[in-house]
Parts: C-alpha cells; structure tokens; sequence
C-alpha cells in the first residue's frame, strides 16, 4: 500500500541542482528539493502528498520533523532500489512493464473515482430517509439463550412444571425427563434468534424474563416447557450514533451509480471488447468465498475500486 501510494505521489523532475534555483527558499511552496537520487529529484510537495494520505492515527504519532524524515527516508530507499533496478534492466522486462501499465491504470481509475466523489452530495434528509427505511439493521434483534424439557402428554408435562414451581433444577429434569435430542444437555436449545423455531415457542421464549419457566406449550414435538436462562434484548441504536456510518453507506452507493453511469457513457466512446473464446478453455468451478475478496469499504468508508476490474480497468 506504501509503495502504491508513493508511485502515486511521485514522479521524477529535473532540471535545477539539488539544493539550487526555487529549491533553495525556504517557503513551503511544495517546489523545495528535499533529496536526489541520481537524476530523480524528490520534493517537499511529493512529501506533503503523502503525508495527507496517511490515517490521522498514524501521523499522529510522530512530531512535523519527524514524519517527514521517516517518508523522505523511505522516498530515497525506494528510489535508490528503483535506480538499481532501471540500472540492470529491470524496468525493461515483460512483466515489470505489464506490473507497471496495471499500477497506471489503476492510479487513473481511482483518480476520476474521486473527482466523481466531490461532485457527490450527501442530504440530511437522505441520511434521515435511510435510516428510517432499514430500521432492522439498527435495532440488533432480541436473544434468548433457553433450555426446554419436552414431553409426550400434557399430565406428565404438568407433573415436571409442577417440580419445577418447587425449586427443582431445570437442567437435570430435563435431563431425567425430556424426550429431545437436547436432554442429554440439560435442554440446552443455545441462542436463539426471532424465526428460528416453532412459531409457538418462539413467542412464549421471547416473552420470558430471565431465569423464568414458561407455562406448557402444546407443540407438534409433545409438550415443551421452556426457561430463559439468558435474556439479550434488541436495542435500537441512536440516529445520531449512526449518522456517519449512513452518510458513509449512502455516498457509496452515489458512487458507484455515478461510476456506472460513466462506464456506460465510455462503451459508446471506447471500444469495449470481451474475447468470450478466452474464458471457454476454462473449467466452471463451485468455490467458496473467501473473507475479504471483491469490494468492500475501507478503513477510511471508501469504497474499494468499485467497478475496477483486471488491471485497474473500468470493468464491463
């Protein structure tokens, strides 16, 4: 990512000895040489870029001098290697050339990203609208961690209910009198969530407090009688606590309408060809998705490349 970001940032300029012409004032006009590698002169403005691309967290931790010490030392680091490379060859090779053309590309592409992004404007109205329009994803559903002891008649469940009304412990009469799977775990039914079981016994489980025994519940399975042990309810999170985090969600999907909307514009401008014949020598597969692949926010709430496909191109 570093050294994505400082390709980036740089580029070579020549022209005025290293410490001479306008690289001598002392402004911070951004034209200051701050180090030279052979011909590839590296300036303040290359710095200050590359400052302002970094997490405030991670540029909180250092002093003015210090960061910008700690970047132009990895400016020349990168630009010596960089010399030996172009000295021995590399830059000539097949692959390094195509490497080179995909990180352009994709420069390119996340730059007219974000020119697309500051033309975006997020309404507070719009943010309201959202909110009220996916009220599921900020009220975190209920849950009940239960146990339940199942039986075959109504009288032998009344009999344990009876028991239980008693002081005896619900996990071992379920463990002497259930008739489910889960006796052998005292019922143990684990979390629940709201849809996920009997329509009947979910209702009567997410009216239980915790520690409180139901009543007996006539099911298809026999007579069940049910105990919250733990009891988490759903709590609808604070517009205000959430209104960054919307503002986020919404600026993401302008974006990527907006990106769509350019793509199609650049097919009636570009010839966008696909060659289907490539794709047909290769086998269909069914693979499991992995964690983290395809586009998604990053730490900053922008969207990763959306649309970017093979190379850094606008995909089709």
């Amino acid at each position: 990512m570093v050294l994505l970001l400082i390709f980036g940032c740089s580029k070579s300029e020549g022209g005025k000895g290293i410490f001479g012409g306008k690289g001598s004032s002392a402004k911070s006009d951004g034209s200051q040489v701050v180090a030279k590698v052979g011909d590839d002169v590296i300036y303040a403005r290359q710095i200050d870029q590359f400052l302002g691309q970094l997490p405030p967290q991670v540029s909180a931790r250092y002093g003015a001098l210090e960061i910008r010490k700690e970047i132009a030392e990895g400016f020349v680091s990168m630009k010596m290697l960089a010399w030996e490379a172009r000295r021995r060859g590399v830059d000539k090779r097949e692959d390094i050339q195509l490497k080179i053309a995909t990180l352009t590309d994709q420069i390119l592409a996340r730059e007219i990203e974000e020119e697309l992004k500051k033309s975006i404007t997020v309404s507070e109205s719009e943010i309201k609208k959202y909110y009220d329009e996916n009220q599921d994803r900020y009220a975190p559903h209920p849950r009940v961690h239960a146990r339940k002891i199942v039986l075959a008649s109504e009288a032998d469940a009344k009999s344990v209910l009876a028991k239980l009304g008693k002081g005896a412990d619900f996990t071992q009469a379920a463990k002497q009198s259930s008739r489910d799977a889960s006796a052998a775990k005292g019922g143990d039914m684990g979390w629940i969530s709201r849809g996920s079981m009997d329509p009947a016994l979910e209702k009567t489980a997410f009216g239980l407090k915790e520690g409180q025994i139901s009543p007996v519940i006539k099911t298809s399975d026999g007579y069940t009688i049910l105990m919250a042990e733990k009891v988490i309810p759903g709590r609808e999170r604070p517009y205000d606590q959430v209104k960054k985090s919307i503002e986020r969600v919404v600026m993401r999907e302008k974006l990527k309408k907006a990106v769509d909307e350019l793509k199609g514009e650049i097919k009636g401008k570009a010839k966008v060809e696909i060659n289907e014949r490539y794709f047909s020598q290769f086998k269909e597969e069914a693979r499991p998705v992995m964690p983290g692949m395809g586009p998604g926010p990053d730490d900053a709430g922008r969207p990763a490349a959306p649309g970017i496909g093979p190379g850094g191109k606008p995909a089709k």
